[in-house]
């Protein structure tokens, strides 16, 4: 699967169409040739595994054949990062540190979902750390004044004083013309 997926033009495929499909159609990939290829492959694959676990543990297909082994699959490649060969590493730790939870719970006398719990807290505390591993959290900063923003800012102010200049002359002006008609008016008074 690993030089299949690496080294082969369907492998390529894959690994573009899954990334993006506007950038797999537009560099001219069939995109639902690729989704179905590889649904029809996925799909033999997970029947080969099923043909092995039925031929070599009781023969027969029960409801608990598989017992969990898809989630415990999607986190063995989750945490070795989709690589199949890191895949075979973290499927056996994962597979000591079951076994290993399932001793200690005999060993100390507790129950058998004791083991699943132990090995549940490891794997969030695993997939914890991944995930600060992964992303950097930043905190709320204090906000600092760019050169535009000030320029902004300026422009208000500018603008700010200019708007009170202009109501300043308006007053005046009103101011001027109840002047003129007052000396009007006194002047038609006289007469």
């Amino acid at each position: 699967m690993y030089v299949f997926l690496k080294y082969s033009k369907q492998g390529y495929e894959i690994s573009v169409v899954g990334e993006s499909e506007n950038t797999a159609r537009y560099i001219g990939i069939n995109v639902k040739k690729v989704i179905i290829r590889t649904m029809f492959l996925s799909g033999a694959i997970c029947g080969i595994a099923g043909f092995l676990l039925v031929g070599g543990i009781n023969h027969t297909i029960t409801t608990t054949l598989a017992g969990g082994q898809g989630f415990t699959g999607v986190m063995v490649s989750w945490l070795a990062n989709f690589n199949p060969i890191i895949m075979i590493f973290t499927s056996l730790l994962i597979v000591f540190m079951e076994r290993g939870a399932g001793e200690i719970s005999t060993g100390f006398g507790l129950n058998e979902s004791y083991a699943d719990i132990l090995t549940g807290l490891i794997l969030f505390f695993i997939i914890g750390s991944e995930f600060f591993v992964r992303y950097r959290l930043i905190g709320r900063q204090k906000e600092e004044k760019t050169v535009s923003e000030e320029n902004i800012i300026s422009e208000e102010k500018m603008n700010r004083e200019e708007k009170t200049v202009l109501e300043e002359k308006t007053d005046k002006n009103d101011n001027s013309d109840k002047d003129e008609k007052t000396d009007k008016d006194d002047k038609e008074e006289k007469e």
